[in-house]
């Protein structure tokens, strides 16, 4: 005995015409992480200036850069410093994930030039510090670990 399907269960819906879509959507409407975008008024203004991030990130490419010049010399310290490359891919993934979630600046709102930042203030979690005071704590121990690492790496190949 064969099951037969009814027509009208199957039925076509209403056709619904599709909502125009905007020119540029920078986040999905579906997108799952959409409620974590927190803009907030005037943090371009109080926060850290984005190139001091890159900056920062540039300390430390210097850094694995002079481990690949100085200590690579054969295929053992080359799997050595492979894994060390991929830690700090890894560590910077992080880095970049949290700033991404951070506060961000409201669609719009004017960046303050690095001469601004560096003469302005920063807000940190009690208090304001100037903007050279968050740069130097912001460079101390990633520049002073570059040095190091170059240092090392000269008394290394000289031995």
């Amino acid at each position: 005995m064969a099951t037969r399907i009814k027509q009208t269960e199957f039925q076509a819906e209403a056709q619904v015409e599709p909502a125009a879509k905007p020119a540029l959507r920078l986040v999905r409407p579906d997108d799952p992480y959409a409620e974590l975008e927190r803009p907030a008024p005037g943090v371009a203004n109080r926060g850290v200036h984005p190139h001091v991030l890159v900056a920062l990130v540039g300390f430390y490419a210097m850094m694995v850069a002079s481990f690949w010049t100085f200590f690579a010399r054969d295929a053992y310290a080359a799997s050595v410093l492979v894994m060390v490359t991929l830690f700090m891919v890894i560590y910077f993934s992080l880095i970049v994930g949290g700033i991404l979630l951070a506060d961000s600046p409201v669609p719009g709102e004017r960046q303050r030039s690095f001469g601004e930042f560096l003469n302005g203030t920063v807000e940190i979690l009690a208090l304001t510090i100037s903007g050279r005071e968050a740069t130097m704590q912001i460079f101390l121990l990633p520049a002073a670990m570059m040095t190091l690492a170059a240092i090392i790496g000269v008394i290394a190949r000289l031995s």
